[in-house]
């Protein structure tokens, strides 16, 4: 997915009402047909995101590229896997089966 794209579906996500969510609380992505959703969240530092394969069929993974190939183990149907962000930054990150899959995590102060 190029740059410009990814831009866009972070901006479109964020202008729907992407909520920011504080840090005693945990956020959810869903994975299902094949995207993450949402596709772009805002979180403030400190808080943890939860991954959820909602597949009935497929397994994924998260993978951040840009942080030395952090990746989850194999997501298989109904399983979660989940990640405290403590820094504040862009955290673009990649389903490692299937890369044209992508979502980012924006990490707020």
């Amino acid at each position: 997915m190029s740059l410009r794209r990814r831009a866009l579906l972070l901006a479109a996500a964020l202008a729907a009402g992407a909520a920011a969510h504080g840090a005693d609380e945990a956020a959810t992505v869903s994975i299902r047909e094949m995207r993450f959703e949402p596709a772009a969240l805002t979180v403030k530092a400190g808080a943890t995101v939860r991954w959820v394969n909602d597949e009935k069929r497929t397994s994924h993974s998260v993978l951040f590229k840009g942080e030395g190939g952090l990746e989850s183990e194999r997501l298989f149907p109904g399983e979660q896997w989940q990640r405290r962000f403590d820094k504040p930054g862009r955290y673009a990150y990649i389903c490692g089966p299937h890369p044209e899959m992508s979502g980012v995590v924006e990490v707020l102060p």
